[in-house]
């Protein structure tokens, strides 16, 4: 830094980049990269964010039994039966509570556990 006069604006920030978590350091890490790049100073634009789908091809890696069809719901057909105690029991496996309601109500829930 030439400039003597933005040191003490460095030091502050370096100060304060020691109390973020990982996920916030990458999020201005991108910013940085992406100013650096609008003026002029890096030669390629930054690398784009994976995509959705390149994030769940990556999360397969986790998983167990890839092969099997029957733990991959992917199309379905009006009318066609769904095994809802198996998918409840593979939800469970995975960390999900499970909450199925009355008949009347159309909505069901399953959610995460912390």
């Amino acid at each position: 830094m030439p400039d003597t006069a933005t040191h003490p604006l460095v030091k502050q920030i370096t100060e304060q980049l020691q109390t973020l978590s990982v996920d916030e350091l990458r999020t201005i890490q991108d910013f940085v990269a992406y100013i650096a790049w609008k003026h002029g100073q890096a030669e390629f634009p930054p690398a784009p964010k994976a995509s959705a789908e390149a994030r769940a091809i990556e999360r397969q890696k986790d998983l167990e039994n890839l092969d099997d069809p029957t733990k991959w719901i992917t199309v379905m057909e009006a009318g066609e039966e769904i095994d809802v105690e198996s998918a409840c029991e593979r939800l469970k496996e995975r960390g999900f509570q499970i909450e199925i309601p009355d008949q009347d109500s159309s909505a069901s829930r399953a959610t995460r556990l912390a």
